[in-house]
């Protein structure tokens, strides 16, 4: 695998907003993606892909395209991310919690 496109997976991303959890009720469709250590700097987007479940307080899912290095190559991260914290959690991980 190329060494660039493997950085991106080993980086944790913020939304560029203020957002601390999103869920059913309070998410956005699209939001800007930051790298944690450099919250001024977008490199992405997070598209909202769907939801947890069907409560209010069930948290939205998304999709990370992320902008790999300084080039145009937009790559999707494998899995689906959500918002707890105010970071971008991937659900598989954030779900074995609750197991």
């Amino acid at each position: 695998m190329n060494k660039h496109l493997s950085e991106p997976q080993s980086q944790t991303y913020v939304p560029a907003v203020g957002i601390v959890r999103a869920t059913l009720k309070h998410s956005t469709n699209k939001l800007p993606v930051c790298p944690s250590t450099n919250t001024e700097q977008i490199c992405g987007e997070a598209r909202r892909i769907g939801y947890t479940g069907k409560q209010d307080h069930d948290m939205a899912l998304y999709r990370l395209k992320i902008r790999v290095g300084q080039s145009n190559q937009i790559i999707t991260l494998p899995g689906y991310y959500l918002i707890e914290d105010g970071l971008f959690q991937e659900y598989e991980q954030w779900k074995q919690k609750f197991q």
